[in-house]
């Protein structure tokens, strides 16, 4: 797998030493460019650099989405959705479960009921009694 090259790199050189690289060049039946990729290529300090470099072009290159991922991701999502769906409609049932719980725990209201918990009747009293439950005298 290539890729067309696509980056210029400028390099000075003296007029010497441009017609003595386009010779070479001219005399392998190449371009300067390609000359010069190979030169850099075959000077081992730099060619591991290069190769690094090559790599990590081609992990940086926009991919096609695989059509595996997008389907997964697809069923991914509708599974979500229908997880959160369920979810609320339990949520809504379990509310309106507590809802009818809570109506059916509170005794009902009697219509006319004293204004004080405590009821007296004539002659109960708690004069003359004591904590002890006796009377005094």
């Amino acid at each position: 797998m290539s890729t067309k090259p696509s980056e210029r790199i400028v390099v000075f050189v003296t007029p010497a030493q441009k017609l003595a690289i386009s010779n070479t060049a001219d005399g392998l039946g190449i371009s300067v460019s390609e000359l010069m990729r190979r030169a850099v290529l075959n000077f081992n300090a730099t060619s591991e650099q290069i190769k690094v470099a090559g790599i990590v072009d081609r992990l940086r290159a926009p991919k096609t989405p695989d059509a595996l991922n997008v389907a997964l991701r697809h069923v991914a999502e509708k599974a979500a959705a229908r997880e959160a769906k369920a979810a609320a409609v339990n949520a809504a049932a379990n509310a309106a479960a507590a809802q009818k719980a809570a109506a059916l725990a509170k005794p009902p209201k009697p219509e006319s009921a004293p204004e004080s918990d405590e009821s007296t009747e004539p002659g109960d009293t708690d004069a003359g009694a004591s904590i002890t439950g006796g009377h005094s005298k």
